[in-house]
């Protein structure tokens, strides 16, 4: 296990802000194909988002199976989730003087639009939640592909979660297992995110060759370290990751 400390604090830009709630494997901002990009001239312009990549069968199955099996409220296809993604990768790549914490947003961004893994990315219903205190859990699933590894998209995550709270007094707590699913060795990394004193996130990573899975909560504001049970990430990285490899093996066997 390893703890990252950072002793400095300064004011949250959207970006910086929305990007806690990444770190937590939810929207990294509320942007969509509507909305105007600041551009260097001081002027605002309409967002030419380009066609989409046509879903999947493996894609379109795995989201109803999210949707009937593990209680989502919903489940979208890389498809529907474009316009979106499209539009925060064009506002991140507009960005003057960008800090780390941009910068590794950018990069993630970038990597998605420029290898288009299939992914589903599925909201849990709130009475389905793991954690009673979180204000959110999602769970994205990556598939593979020609031009992008498992072991890259993770690399891009893990970079934006730590480069947008470092500048914060912050702490992340990160292990990584080794398991087995079926015949599929994964590797399985436990995230607790502490920014400014105040818990802003969990995750669970399942990585194999084949798939990247991220299961997540995000909690709300002034949710203080210290009134923490001592238990609680115990509590939720044991099921979150067993729901995470069921994901894995439902993902898998599309």
């Amino acid at each position: 296990m390893f703890r990252l400390k950072a002793m400095t604090f300064s004011a949250s830009t959207l970006f910086r802000a929305t990007a806690l709630a990444l770190t937590a494997g939810l929207s990294l901002a509320a942007c969509s194909s509507t909305d105007e990009t600041p551009e260097s001239d001081g002027q605002t312009h309409e967002l030419d988002t380009p066609e989409a990549p046509e879903a999947t069968e493996q894609e379109t199955a795995l989201a109803e199976t999210l949707e009937e099996d593990f209680d989502a409220d919903s489940a979208l296809t890389m498809e529907e989730q474009w316009p979106d993604i499209y539009a925060m990768a064009s506002a991140l790549a507009g960005t003057e003087d960008p800090d780390l914490c941009q910068q590794a947003g950018a990069a993630q961004y970038d990597l998605l639009i420029d290898t288009q893994p299939a992914n589903v990315r599925a909201t849990i219903a709130d009475d389905a939640l793991l954690d009673e205190q979180a204000s959110g859990e999602t769970v994205t699933v990556f598939y593979a592909n020609d031009d992008v590894t498992p072991q890259e998209l993770q690399e891009a995550h893990e970079n934006t979660d730590t480069a947008c709270v470092e500048e914060y007094e912050s702490a992340i707590d990160h292990d990584t297992t080794q398991d087995t699913v079926g015949d599929h060795d994964v590797e399985v990394h436990t995230w607790q995110v502490i920014a400014s004193e105040q818990l802003t996130g969990r995750m669970i990573d399942v990585v194999s060759d084949e798939l990247f899975i991220r299961y997540a909560a995000a909690y709300p504001p002034q949710l203080a370290e210290d009134d923490l049970p001592d238990d609680a990430a115990t509590e939720f990285n044991d099921q979150a990751t067993e729901r995470a490899l069921a994901v894995f093996e439902a993902a898998a066997a599309q």
